[in-house]
């Protein structure tokens, strides 16, 4: 093979790294996320001398989330997309790539890359990074967008829930759009106080557009005050004003949305233009109680989850025809079970009825197919639980959080390659770290043998929250892994005392046989069983 000619020195696998995101960065590439992850599996997979285990059944398994019967005689997926991908790289280099300096080739018969290095003496890496700019990155052509939390001007302090509800809902609505990136709530919100200008933020965000606004409720009255700003230049390029009963408020919100579409030029496939009009409830009351709820569950404590259920639970209650609702009821109760502050095992089953209550209901919202999911992985319903996940991914691009379920549903079977890649793909939505974030990417990182990134993934968590234990679980248990007894203790000691001793130990993700064996040994290992 041509890559073992190659001294593969930090410079030359510097070109290689570049050359393989000009490829993926292509035209001929960006819109075939499947095709990329292939890619990109099986170019690391070749340079680790893996290529005799590059076989059909082990593509289809660990790349295309096939079950462990999967039969590559009977089923062609593997072969179909080898297919398109020799297709994809003969057409790259016909139109794009002929001077590269890194050559990739797919030979028939084979799975493994043939890669080429040409030239490399006379070429700088500075060459070759400058080079990339001919293909920008798809998402930074779109029209961006980052939605703040609306200022409360009533004096009530108590409805803030009920504002930062409206901002919700418009980032919600407004990321299902596919010609525009919405950057995720956890990010956005983070800019509440103010402090920062509309440049700063939007150079931090990586978006053209900021939108802002103000609320008054008072009594059954609502006034709006909205705007978009260009924050390159700090200059309103809409701004408008209404008022309406809280009765009207879906009604308004669609009006909103519209108006927003329409100052951006943003055009609508047939599809995303029938998503208006379709809140999924018509009762204010239980859309009140939605919203409680979401306010307690982002607090993430055993007290403020619980009371989040007893309002998700009114809200099924006052509409049983509330999607979203349900689907929202099936992550707390998960949330409850996996953390073990409810020891339950019913409620793993009775999320699942919710979840698929919601998809019942709303075969559409990509967030009740995240729940399913979800709800799927913690019944070790692996294949059910990928499927629903992708499924989610591709109703919302923009959902930050759905990539975040995909890409633990994939890390728990040992899909270790493609659940980083949706991780990547998350962090373009969420340029604000979280712990649920480090801690999924630390869970990939982990499945890929990439211990040291692990390992600072699950302590990045560690700073930015001391209530949420997994990371505290995970960072124990690779420690114990690698031997690092003082660091395991630290760790450990650490994890116990944000959970009052109790060795009640978070439920683990796994679905492959193998992780799931191990990690019970490190628990042992670690003293935490």
């Amino acid at each position: 093979m041509s890559e073992q000619c190659i001294r593969w020195d930090a410079h030359n696998q510097a070109l290689l790294d570049a050359c393989l995101d000009r490829v993926l960065s292509s035209p001929i590439f960006e819109k075939s996320h499947r095709q990329q992850a292939l890619f990109r599996y099986l170019v690391k997979e070749t340079l680790l001398g893996n290529a005799q285990r590059l076989k059909g059944y082990t593509l289809g398994v660990e790349i295309f989330g096939r079950g462990t019967d999967f039969d590559p005689t009977n089923d062609a997926i593997v072969r179909v997309e080898v297919g398109r991908l020799r297709t994809k790289l003969r057409e790259y280099y016909n139109l794009h790539g002929r001077t590269d300096e890194v050559l990739f080739n797919l030979p028939k018969g084979s799975y493994a890359i043939d890669i080429t290095l040409q030239n490399a003496s006379a070429i700088t890496l500075e060459q070759v990074v400058s080079e990339l700019k001919v293909f920008p990155n798809p998402m930074e052509q779109a029209a961006s967008l980052a939605v703040l939390p609306f200022t409360n001007l009533g004096a009530n302090h108590d409805q803030e829930y009920f504002v930062d509800g409206i901002a919700d809902n418009l980032i919600f609505e407004l990321s299902r759009l596919s010609a525009l990136l919405v950057i995720s709530r956890q990010s956005s919100f983070a800019y509440r106080d103010g402090k920062k200008s509309a440049k700063e933020i939007g150079k931090e965000l990586g978006v053209r557009y900021l939108l802002e606004g103000t609320a008054q409720i008072s009594e059954n009255r609502l006034r709006l005050t909205v705007r978009l700003i260009e924050t390159s230049t700090e200059t309103y390029v809409w701004a408008e004003r209404y008022e309406s009963t809280l009765h009207e408020l879906f009604a308004l919100q669609d009006e909103i949305t519209l108006s927003i579409v329409k100052a951006l030029q943003v055009k609508l496939s047939p599809a995303e233009a029938e998503l208006f009009g379709h809140e999924g409830t018509e009762s204010i009351e239980a859309h009140d109680a939605l919203l409680r709820g979401m306010a307690c569950h982002w607090k993430y404590s055993p007290k403020f989850v619980a009371e989040a259920r007893i309002h998700f639970t009114r809200a099924v209650e006052l509409d049983p025809y509330y999607a979203s609702a349900h689907a929202w009821l099936a992550r707390t109760l998960l949330f409850q079970w996996v953390m073990r502050w409810d020891l339950d095992d019913n409620l793993r089953f009775e999320a699942l009825k919710h979840a698929q209550k919601a998809v019942e209901i709303n075969s559409k919202l990509s967030y009740a197919q995240s729940m399913l999911g979800w709800a799927n992985l913690w019944l070790k319903q692996r294949d059910a639980s990928i499927a629903a996940c992708r499924q989610a991914v591709a109703m919302d691009p923009n959902n930050f959080e759905a990539h975040i379920f995909l890409s633990m549903s994939l890390s728990a079977a040992g899909f270790g390659v493609e659940a980083l890649y949706y991780m990547e793909k998350a962090q373009r939505l969420n340029p604000h770290s979280s712990p649920f974030y480090e801690y999924t990417l630390g869970l990939a990182h982990y499945v890929l043998k990439n211990y040291d990134k692990a390992i600072n993934c699950f302590k990045r968590g560690c700073a930015l929250s001391a209530t949420f234990p997994p990371n505290y679980v995970y960072l124990c248990t690779t420690y114990a892994l690698l031997g690092m007894e003082e660091e395991m203790r630290t760790s450990r000691d650490a994890f116990l005392s944000i959970v009052g001793g109790n060795k009640a130990i978070i439920e683990p993700p796994w679905t492959d046989e193998k992780l799931a064996e191990e990690y019970e040994r490190l628990i042992q290992l670690a003293g935490l069983r």
